[in-house]
């Protein structure tokens, strides 16, 4: 059929209409088989701030959850570690009174102990995880306990505190769990309950088979055996609000990635029963062009 000035604007409306009937459904064809209303933020334009926000929201919270579970496997093992210093602690305590209680234990075997209690929490306390020094505050790269630096000299009784052997700062390590909330788990073994056992340890190696620094060291080892429980039961308690925030970070991540899905993603039963209709409205479409586009003026007038 050729086109004249008078069928042109109609031929043209129906053309355009069947392309636009064309592009509806090939688009719905693509949601139907991404299950995404748009592939690109431009189909979603009245949302896509919203969605912008939601999706960082939920990436943000999943950042949080990343750290929060490093720390919590950090925190874990310095509870597991304190463990370890508690038992030589109360090991050292036994040692100290026997030797308080006569001289059946030879002053050597006890000697002997201390220094070895001594050098054994130094090296727990030195604990590195993931190549950190998780004792030295924010000082990751230096181990918190030098037992040869020469301000943490020998003592007698009565003896002073003293920290000289610490290397770290005062910091105390904390993580970021959520927008508003941090929790602080960071342990220094500059810490009074450390700082008596070594003091205690050095009372006892310092001072062989005195009496007088025994004692002092057997209420030092019992005051910082008092301590440690503290300590650990502060990283308990660190611990467990640590994995509340991360449960609930978890939650939130769900119900944000649900609400981002129903901005992104087709509702396919709807997207189905669409793609049907336009196909009969296609097809019907097609029908009425191809009888249009046959009609030809000069055989009505045979």
């Amino acid at each position: 059929m050729v086109n004249r000035v008078a069928t042109f604007p109609f031929t043209n409306k129906m053309i355009t209409d069947n392309m636009r009937l064309q592009l509806k459904y090939s688009d719905i064809n693509t949601q139907i088989s991404t299950g995404l209303k748009s592939t690109s933020y431009k189909g979603v334009a009245g949302d896509t701030q919203y969605l912008l926000s939601v999706e960082s929201a939920a990436d943000r919270l999943e950042a949080y959850n990343t750290n929060s579970n490093i720390v919590l496997a950090n925190v874990n093992t310095m509870y597991e570690a304190l463990r370890q210093v508690e038992d030589m602690a109360n090991s050292m305590l036994s040692a100290v009174t026997a030797a308080l209680g006569g001289p059946l234990v030879p002053t050597a075997v006890t000697t002997d102990q201390a220094d070895n209690a001594m050098r054994e929490v130094a090296s727990i306390l030195n604990l590195k995880i993931a190549n950190r020094y998780v004792f030295s505050g924010t000082y990751i790269d230096i181990p918190p306990v030098d037992l040869s630096d020469p301000t943490w000299v020998p003592q007698t009784s009565p003896s002073v505190a003293n920290t000289g052997y610490y290397q770290g700062n005062a910091v105390i390590n904390s993580v970021q769990t959520s927008e508003s909330n941090s929790v602080n788990y960071g342990v220094l073994a500059s810490d009074p309950a450390f700082e008596q056992l070594f003091r205690a340890f050095n009372l006892v190696f310092n001072n062989p088979g005195s009496n007088t620094e025994y004692a002092e060291a057997s209420a030092l080892i019992q005051s910082s055996i008092d301590g440690i429980a503290n300590i650990r039961s502060g990283l308990s308690i660190n611990s467990r609000s640590i994995e509340e925030h991360i449960y609930q970070n978890e939650q939130d991540v769900v119900y944000l990635k649900e609400l981002v899905g129903t901005l992104k993603e087709v509702d396919l039963p709807t997207a189905s029963v669409q793609l049907t209709e336009i196909q009969t409205q296609m097809e019907a479409a097609y029908t009425s062009s191809v009888r249009v586009l046959n009609l030809n003026l000069h055989d009505y007038l045979r």
